[in-house]
């Protein structure tokens, strides 16, 4: 491993990528210690507390943790590896523009500075997106279908899981049910947070609708926050044979014709199975909703290309 002072890029952020990068490609592994923040910044030539920052960072990425005594170990070697094709695939165009850099005699310093320097410009271009919801499955799923929808890097933040001063995205995303608390939660006028419209597929209404009025239609949720967000959307399309579900005994199911999972917990299903009816609850984007998210993310870069034009 090695740094550069004289690159745009801070020392810790080197340290950051350098190991982020050895962990994706196997160099380092599960259960492997790394050097104690001491010996590596002698090794390096550095602050120690450069390396404790580097070491923090890698740690809330969930890439290493500390094991007492033996310091800093690799825990999250799997999970970097399997969500990495990005990378790869950053890593291909990067090589082949590196090759080419370097039959134009550049040094290998030059297109280092030159990588950092026009990754830190663009950076400045692009607009950070978050998606806020109360469950992490939640988060993750609508978080993956906005970065679809719009083209572009959706981070998916649990409320109540997330330091709301750490986090400083440009537009912030969310549901109608929690736009109230996300506006508090993110009080600084660079931010802007917008409301979007998940609403119940079709399907799920009509299966819904079959069920008898005197009968109940329950939700199973891993949160009761998620079921009752859920249940009011369902009262909103007219469903008012509603009931949250808090347990999957014969008792909890008595006069429950249709029980509601969410569709990215396939597991919660597989509890029912054989006992009662279950369909998994589809979810649908508000196409107006995206398009205005759409809207309100072109007019944040605009903006943000002409201050940074100005500065």
């Amino acid at each position: 491993m090695s740094v550069s002072r004289h690159s745009d890029v801070p020392v810790y952020r080197q340290i950051v990528s350098q190991v982020t990068l050895m962990i994706e490609m196997g160099l380092l592994r599960d259960g492997e210690r790394l050097p104690g923040s001491r010996l590596l910044a002698d090794n390096l030539g550095i602050n120690r507390n450069t390396v404790a920052h580097a070491y923090g960072e890698l740690r809330a990425l969930g890439l290493i943790e500390p094991r007492g005594r033996n310091g800093m170990v690799v825990v999250g070697g799997g999970q970097a590896r399997s969500t990495s094709a990005a990378r790869n695939r950053a890593r291909e165009i990067l090589s082949a523009a590196a090759r080419e850099c370097l039959d134009l005699g550049l040094s290998a310093g030059e297109i280092r500075d030159l990588i950092a320097g026009l990754a830190a410009w663009e950076a400045e271009r692009t607009i950070a997106v978050s998606f806020v919801e109360c469950n992490e499955e939640r988060a993750r799923y609508f978080a993956s279908e906005l970065g679809t929808r719009l083209g572009a890097s959706v981070k998916p933040l649990v409320l109540g899981a997330f330091d709301a001063e750490a986090e400083r995205p440009d537009l912030v995303l969310t549901t109608f049910f929690h736009l109230a608390e996300v506006r508090t939660l993110m009080r600084r006028p660079e931010t802007e947070v917008v409301a979007i419209v998940a609403a119940p597929h079709l399907q799920t209404l009509v299966q819904i609708a079959q069920v008898p009025k005197g009968r109940t239609v329950g939700l199973l949720y891993s949160t009761e926050d998620q079921a009752v967000s859920i249940r009011d959307s369902l009262t909103q399309a007219g469903v008012t044979n509603i009931e949250v579900l808090t347990g999957t005994t014969d008792e909890d199911l008595r006069d429950v014709d249709l029980v509601v999972v969410p569709s990215e917990m396939p597991d919660l299903a597989a509890r029912l199975a054989g006992r009662v009816r279950v369909i998994e609850f589809g979810n649908v984007l508000d196409a107006a909703s995206v398009r205005m998210a759409g809207e309100v993310m072109r007019d944040l870069q605009l903006a943000k290309t002409h201050a940074r034009d100005r500065g």
